[in-house]
C-alpha cells in the first residue's frame, strides 16, 4: 500500500479524524506536510485526478504551469478545511456551530421552497467545507433530511458517513431502496439532499458540466421528475475575512416541455450552471478527487 492510498482508507481516515485533538499550529502543520506529500508525488492518482479536473476548470487556454499551481491550491485548501473539520469534531458540537456561517441566504430560501409544499431535493457540490456545513445542519436542525451519498462502504469515506448521520440526517448510499425511500419523502413534502457533482463511472448520461460530456449522473433530476420536487443549489465557500460559510440559491421549479429525456438534460444544465459559476469563483476550492470526466485516449 502506498502513502496515497493509505491516507484515504478507513485507518488512514480514522488517524486524520484523531489529529483533530492537536492546536491549530500543529494541526496546519501536518495538513501542508500531506499535501506537500501528495502534490510532489505527480504520478499518483491524486495529482492526476486533480489535474484532470481543473484543466477542465480552467480551459485549453492555461498553461500546464497554470493547471500545476491550481493542483497545489487544491490541495493546500483541502489540507485546511479537513483539519479545520476535525479539529471542530474533537471540540463538540458548538465548536462545529461556530465553525461555519449558515449565511443569511440559507434558511430563507429553504424555508421559502418548503413553504411551497412541494418536496425539497438540495443539489449539493463538494466545495471547502461541505462536511461541516452538513453536520451544522443536522445540530442545529429544523427539519429531517436525507442525504443520498455515493454507493461506497469502504475505506475513509465510510468513516465520513458515520460523522453525517447524526441528528436530523439520515445518510443513505443510493441503492434501489434508498431512492424509493426518497421519493417518497419527496411527494410528501419531505427533504432530501444529494451532491451533483459527483461521478458516476459506468454512466451514460454524457451530462455537459464546463462545456463538455462528463461522467456525472442525471439521476438526481430523474428523482425530482418522479416526485414533482424543487430543487435548490447548495455549496460552501472559505473567504480569510468571512470563514467558512454555506451558500445556498432560490428554488427552481421544474421546467418541462413533454420530452421527458429532453426534460432532464435540461433541467440538469440548470443546476450545473449554478454550480459552474460558483465553481469558477473559487476553482481551489472544489475538493473532488474523483475524474468527472472520461480520461482521454
Amino acid at each position: 500500500m502506498n502513502f496515497q492510498q493509505l491516507v484515504t482508507t478507513e485507518l488512514g481516515t480514522r488517524a486524520w479524524l484523531a489529529l483533530g485533538a492537536l492546536p491549530p499550529r500543529a494541526g496546519y502543520a501536518f495538513a501542508r506536510w500531506l499535501t506537500r506529500r501528495l502534490y510532489r508525488h505527480k504520478q499518483g492518482i491524486v495529482y492526476r485526478v486533480l489535474y484532470d479536473n481543473q484543466r477542465h476548470i480552467l480551459g485549453p487556454e492555461a498553461t500546464d504551469e497554470q493547471v500545476d499551481a491550481a493542483v497545489a491550491a487544491v490541495l493546500q485548501h483541502a489540507g485546511m478545511a479537513n483539519y479545520d473539520l476535525v479539529h471542530a469534531v474533537s471540540r463538540g458540537e458548538q465548536a462545529i456551530l461556530d465553525g461555519i456561517d449558515l449565511g443569511d441566504d440559507f434558511w430563507p430560501n429553504l424555508d421559502a421552497a418548503r413553504a411551497t409544499g412541494q418536496g425539497v431535493l438540495i443539489c449539493a457540490g463538494h466545495l471547502s467545507n461541505f462536511n461541516l456545513g452538513f453536520l451544522a445542519f443536522a445540530i442545529q436542525g429544523g427539519f429531517p433530511i436525507q442525504a443520498l451519498s455515493a454507493a461506497e462502504e469502504a475505506g475513509g469515506f465510510k468513516v465520513v458517513r458515520e460523522l453525517r448521520s447524526r441528528g436530523l440526517i439520515e445518510d443513505t448510499p443510493i441503492d434501489s431502496g434508498s431512492l424509493r425511500k426518497a421519493i417518497v419523502r419527496l411527494r410528501q413534502g419531505g427533504v432530501a439532499l444529494t451532491g451533483v457533482d459527483w461521478p458516476v463511472p459506468d454512466t451514460q448520461d454524457g451530462v455537459s458540466f464546463f462545456g463538455a460530456p462528463s461522467l456525472l449522473s442525471s439521476g438526481n433530476i430523474r428523482l425530482a421528475l418522479s416526485a414533482n420536487a424543487l430543487l435548490v443549489p447548495l455549496a460552501c465557500r472559505w473567504t480569510p475575512e468571512r470563514g467558512y460559510y454555506a451558500m445556498t440559491g432560490p428554488h427552481l421549479q421544474l421546467e418541462r416541455t413533454g420530452n421527458r429525456e429532453e426534460d432532464i438534460r435540461h433541467n440538469a444544465r440548470r443546476i450545473l450552471s449554478i454550480l459552474e459559476g460558483w465553481i469558477r469563483e473559487s476553482p481551489d476550492q472544489w475538493l473532488m478527487y474523483h475524474r468527472v470526466w472520461p480520461a482521454e485516449t
